[in-house]
């Protein structure tokens, strides 16, 4: 299977067209590649990926088509293109960021995973005002110092605006 290539060479210029775009692509190597049946989606993420070599991206487009996976790897191509030119998942949430609060967590208690038991520390918060209570089997106990940091399982919920 071909390497694609991580170079700085490659990023500048790699998938220049995140947004559908041309730019930077040779129109050329655009018609000569697309001639050969692949879609321009798939050329442009090929030639981005092989830093706009049309001989490395024929190879790129046969190796990823033989193998079965080229719609993934147009995908793969575009979210790599996208991140390296800042226009990927770095972007706030419409409904601004996320922030959370721990609800519980579980535990274990004894020597190793093989001997012991598991027990849950659960915020509580009502009338009677909030703590951390454990939950231990049949055994429900108030924990004045639950062990955040031994957690194997964490719950949170995200907090309301």
């Amino acid at each position: 299977e071909a390497e694609i290539p991580d170079d700085d060479a490659a990023g500048s210029s790699a998938f220049a067209v995140a947004d559908g775009s041309r730019a930077g692509v040779d129109s050329e190597q655009l018609a000569m590649l697309t001639g050969l049946g692949f879609t321009e989606q798939q050329v442009l993420a090929a030639l981005g990926a092989c830093g706009q070599n049309a001989d490395r991206a024929v190879e790129w487009l046969f190796s990823h088509s033989e193998a079965g996976d080229l719609d993934a790897a147009v995908a793969q191509a575009e979210a790599e293109a996208a991140a390296r030119d800042g226009s990927g998942t770095d972007a706030e949430p419409e409904d601004g960021p996320g922030q959370y609060e721990l609800l519980g967590f579980v535990s274990h208690i004894g020597r190793n995973t093989g001997c012991g038991h598991y027990v849950c520390h659960a915020r509580r918060e009502g009338a009677g005002g909030s703590g951390w209570v454990i939950f231990n089997d049949e055994l429900v106990a108030k924990s004045e110092n639950p062990p955040r940091d031994l957690g194997y399982l964490y719950l949170y919920r995200r907090r309301t605006a």
